[in-house]
């Protein structure tokens, strides 16, 4: 019987602190709902101008990276095809009318031209002819053929339907190095001419 006694009070006891419970917990649920919802509408526009300013930012950022490779492409493509030759620097390569190279020893001359092939002082851009002719690479295969004969630098950059080999000195000094040709009586163009003689024999027993 006790124990019925003990049941009866107990479930008493929880049906009253239920009933209290209940109200308190709705009226703390709607309170803290309206605050949430006072909070929100509070947040909203600063929330739509902080989304309006990233997605400027990003508008922003891609059409400046846009732009950016834009710009790197166009200046990679101009650097590829080079600048156009001045009608001044295509008329330097070729032979002058009363051309007289000069003469001297072939062995020295080879020695002499051996050096300068190394010297990047005869470029304007730190280029020398071994930059791009390092250990016989480089060469088209119409290197091996007897000069004058045709190169394809000649004909696009220089108008010229063959080149000596005096000449293809010169278009080597004014386009891949951009410097000015060779003075036509130096010793210092019969001094390439001669080593890139020895550099052509070379070339043909490498074939």
């Amino acid at each position: 019987m006790s124990t019925d006694k003990n049941r009866k009070e107990l479930l008493q006891r929880l049906s009253r602190n239920l009933m209290v419970s209940v109200p308190v917990m709705t009226v703390v649920a709607m309170a803290g709902a309206t605050a949430v919802s006072d909070f929100n509408l509070g947040l909203i526009p600063s929330a739509e101008a902080a989304q309006g300013e990233a997605e400027a930012e990003g508008e922003g950022e891609a059409e400046g990276k846009a732009e950016g490779e834009a710009k790197g492409e166009g200046e990679g493509e101009a650097e590829g095809e080079g600048e156009a030759v001045s009608a001044e620097k295509r008329e330097s390569v070729r032979r002058p009318s009363d051309y007289e190279p000069w003469q001297g020893d072939t062995e020295s001359l080879v020695a002499m031209g051996e050096k300068l092939f190394k010297d990047t002082s005869l470029s304007a851009n730190g280029l020398s002819c071994q930059t791009c002719h390092m250990d016989g690479s480089g060469y088209a295969d119409t290197f091996a053929n007897e000069y004058p004969h045709f190169v394809a630098m000649g004909k696009r950059d220089f108008g010229m339907d063959e080149v000596h080999l005096d000449e293809m000195v010169q278009i080597c000094m004014v386009a891949p190095m951009g410097a000015d040709a060779l003075d036509w009586d130096s010793k210092e163009l019969a001094a390439l001419t001669e080593y890139m003689r020895v550099e052509q024999k070379k070339f043909r027993k490498g074939k």
